[in-house]
């Protein structure tokens, strides 16, 4: 039986690291995906079994283009795509940083959207294709109210937008889904996170092999919560 192929972007460190991990332990052939290919090499290299290196910038389509021909030249298909890339943006919105807000949406809204226009012809030649996007809970709606961290926050809401249009539209041949990994101990997160990178990784590995989950919904611990 050939392996089931899921690719991660920003599969260099944190959660994107981890989510690898776990899905090479799976038996799943895991495609790590970073900017440096040197770094996703490393990866790679550190889990020793299942992967497959490649370079990808969320933010150059060219990029993107290039590594969806390798996969497709590699492996034939893809069957999980999960856009997990991002940067934090930390300005309050008042601020009108306009260079934070652009490459902060640049990357963890338009990353995904560029990363997708060139993997679903591939995860259209699976039987069971998802594309499942990092979103965070600073995106929902209520919580916006809060304000601060205005970039990210736009970016996250944007994606999940984002993620209820493409679930619509792909319906019947690619299942898509937003998801929250909660507050996790990473470079991003920081050392005080209440979540090991462990937890933070596991809704979206049960998003890639259950078979429950319901495209088009947000999920946080494998339940449904609101947008």
């Amino acid at each position: 039986m050939t392996k089931k192929t899921i690719l991660i972007t920003g599969a260099n460190r944190g959660i994107g690291r981890e989510i690898a991990r776990q899905m090479a332990d799976l038996n799943w052939q895991v495609i790590v995906a970073a900017r440096n290919l040197q770094s996703a090499q490393e990866v790679s290299s550190q889990i020793g079994h299942n992967t497959f290196a490649i370079q990808l910038d969320v933010t150059n389509e060219d990029s993107i283009k290039i590594a969806a021909e390798k996969v497709s030249e590699q492996f034939g298909r893809l069957d999980v795509l999960v856009n997990n890339a991002a940067i934090m943006g930390n300005a309050s919105m008042r601020s009108f940083d306009l260079q934070e807000i652009n490459q902060t949406m640049d990357t963890n809204f338009m990353g995904p959207v560029r990363t997708s226009k060139y993997f679903v012809p591939l995860l259209k030649k699976s039987d069971d294709a998802r594309i499942i996007n990092l979103s965070s809970g600073m995106g929902e709606l209520a919580s916006l109210r809060s304000g601060g961290y205005g970039a990210y926050r736009l970016s996250k809401t944007s994606l999940n937008a984002f993620t209820i249009l493409l679930a619509s539209e792909l319906q019947g041949s690619v299942k898509v889904f937003a998801m929250c990994p909660g507050w996790v101990q990473t470079d991003m997160g920081g050392k005080g996170a209440p979540r090991p990178v462990s937890k933070g990784a596991e809704t979206a590995v049960w998003l890639a092999t259950d078979q429950h989950p319901v495209s088009g919904n947000f999920y946080r611990d494998k339940n449904v919560i609101n947008w």
